[in-house]
């Protein structure tokens, strides 16, 4: 063939690929945000099969009857599905989309890239034991916080007992995977996690915790159906839910625990320390690295301890930072002396704290929320308060809950600061503010944030106490300052583990010294650190990037900042990455000019 009959054959391809793409009909708008929403549709059901319980709560139908799918092939249909949606968002042309789609699209977009990228680290897919939440915690708690109306939501609740067995066979199953490839949770984790399932568990299913909804039918269910409703919860206890608990204590004693390392964060494991950066870049925060954070929280270390020697100063407390500190976390007239007298002090804040909020918000969330104190389980597993949202379509409330059966380590100088960083204005006014949005997809409310804009805006809320007025006690200021020391803290002990191989006591230990904190709470906290890479560093760093992305607006806008404006761009497009949030507060202040 000569040279000139190639070229003709090659401009001949190339008309005849020009006409047949010319055929093809192009994209519309209409298609694209069709194609967008069916996506978006897709992850949220993925999410809502991984976390059932979330669905439940929040009064999304046809997942209340399910527990999570943990099994290695149900994981390996999730990896192949996030391939297959990326590179049909990477298809896609996002010109066509606008306003709060194009929004959706970036947001999806950047989550499946992560989501993908992340199957590069095979391993950690056998890392799957937490003591925040976990599977020791689930129906314990779910029988406490989920929602309780009618006939079919107590059937729902007995399949989930039923389905127990299947639900712990994915758990080993992860487990198994672990053992094989040498990333296993250390033996601290194992045990706090055996104590949760031991605080539970019963011989008599009449004691189980379990059954406590079963003791208290809602009015909707009638007389004659709640005798039978009760036999057949006792009954998935004793056959289902119970034996399946054991066999998974069985297995984490007999079989896993062996294996497990006395001390292993992440930086014990091959090619832990690139998933560690992987996680921080992820889930955290952009343009930081593991020793740069690490640096950051000694900074913050001292700087703190040096606020807190000032108030002990002022308050005529001699000898150091230190000994005030110690003083604080150790005399039995700064803590509870029952379990009621918790719940007492926190459900008193509301009437502090509501009348202020059209001060620094123009919408407050309808839904109402409520304080709650934690079951045995989840206080053996991790005493850390938590907050849980509601469902305004099933009108239930939110919950704050606190661990009141542990209250002799509950600190009175705490109640402000935990109660605002828990409820209003923290997680409530995000998590209840997102999913009452209108004209937002439901995806948007549940999946978009990470933990850096999650807790860093309840790290944020905390600092709103001051002009609250509810930090002119210098003893709730020291307990701003502490729950900011602690955070910090954190910095360094996370980093500590999963960079430079911190052993446990080490953790511990500082922790209890250079944090301040309670010792059995050090313990807990170590032991969360473990079992959650990264997860403690999203506070500090989401603060601190909330703190700059506000006085940036302050500077900017002069006397016309409003405090109300910053805090509806920063809650009223839902949670977001904060790289994200960062460009939405410049664009808005662009838009200001």
């Amino acid at each position: 063939m000569s040279a000139r009959s190639w070229w003709l054959r090659g401009v001949s391809a190339a008309l005849l690929a020009c006409a047949a793409s010319a055929a093809q009909p192009q994209p519309t708008a209409e298609a694209t945000s069709a194609l967008l929403k069916s996506l978006l549709d897709e992850d949220l059901d993925a999410v809502y099969r991984r976390s059932p319980f979330q669905a439940t709560a929040r009064g999304v139908a046809g997942y209340n009857h399910l527990l999570p799918d943990l099994s290695l092939a149900t994981l390996e249909k999730e990896h192949v599905r996030e391939r297959d949606a990326l590179a049909r968002l990477q298809r896609m042309d996002p010109a066509l989309l606008r306003g709060q789609e194009r929004m959706s699209y970036d947001l999806l977009l950047d989550r499946m890239e992560i989501a993908v990228a992340a199957q590069r680290f095979p391993e950690r897919d056998g890392l799957i034991l937490s003591t925040i939440g976990g599977f020791q915690n689930a129906m314990p708690r779910g029988a406490q916080v989920l929602p309780f109306r009618t006939s079919q939501d107590y059937r729902d609740f007995i399949q989930r007992l039923r389905s127990t067995p299947a639900y712990i066979d994915g758990i080993i199953d992860r487990l198994k995977l672990g053992m094989r490839t040498g990333w296993l949770a250390p033996v601290g984790v194992v045990d706090r996690i055996v104590a949760a399932i031991d605080a539970h568990l019963v011989d008599d299913a009449d004691k189980s915790v379990v059954l406590e909804p079963f003791r208290r039918f809602a009015p909707g269910v009638q007389e004659p159906e709640r005798g039978a409703l009760l036999a057949d919860a006792k009954r998935a206890i004793t056959e289902d839910y119970q034996p399946a608990m054991r066999r998974a204590r069985a297995f984490l004693v007999s079989e896993y625990r062996p294996k497990a390392p006395a001390d292993g964060g992440l930086a014990a494991l091959p090619g832990g320390t690139r998933y560690y950066d992987f996680l921080i870049n992820s889930n955290v925060i952009r343009g930081e690295t593991a020793a740069s954070i690490h640096a950051l929280g000694l900074r913050e270390v001292a700087r703190i301890r040096g606020e807190i020697g000032a108030i002990a100063e002022r308050l005529g407390y001699g000898g150091t930072a230190d000994h005030f500190i110690r003083y604080l976390s150790s005399d039995p007239g700064f803590f509870f002396t029952s379990a009621d007298a918790v719940l007492a002090a926190y459900r008193a804040m509301p009437a502090r704290v509501d009348p202020q909020l059209p001060r620094f918000f123009h919408s407050v969330p309808r839904m109402p929320y409520a304080v709650r104190a934690m079951t045995p389980a989840e206080s053996a597993s991790s005493s850390a308060a938590n907050y849980q949202v509601g469902s305004l379509a099933l009108g239930t409330t939110a919950y704050f809950t606190i661990n009141a059966l542990g209250y002799e380590n509950e600190a009175t100088w705490r109640v402000s600061t935990v109660f605002l960083h828990e409820t209003v204005p923290g997680h409530h006014f995000q998590l209840a503010r997102a999913a009452e949005i209108e004209g937002l997809h439901p995806w948007r409310a549940v999946v978009s944030g990470n933990v850096g804009y999650t807790e860093g805006w309840a790290l944020y809320a905390e600092r709103l106490g001051y002009p609250m007025g509810l930090y002119e006690d210098p003893y709730q200021q020291y307990g701003q300052l502490q729950a900011e020391l602690f955070r910090a803290a954190r910095l360094v002990v996370d980093t500590g583990i999963h960079l430079y191989g911190w052993p446990r006591d080490r953790a511990i230990l500082y922790l209890w010294i250079q944090g301040g904190m309670d010792y059995k709470f050090a313990l807990s906290e170590a032991d969360r650190y473990f079992s959650n890479p990264s997860q403690a560093l999203g506070y500090m760093m989401g603060q601190r990037k909330f703190l700059e992305l506000r006085a940036r607006a302050e500077r900017a806008l002069g006397p016309r900042f409003d405090v109300r404006d910053f805090h509806a761009v920063a809650l009223d497009d839902g949670p977001m990455p904060l790289a994200v949030l960062e460009k939405r507060v410049d664009e808005w202040l662009r838009a200001s000019r």
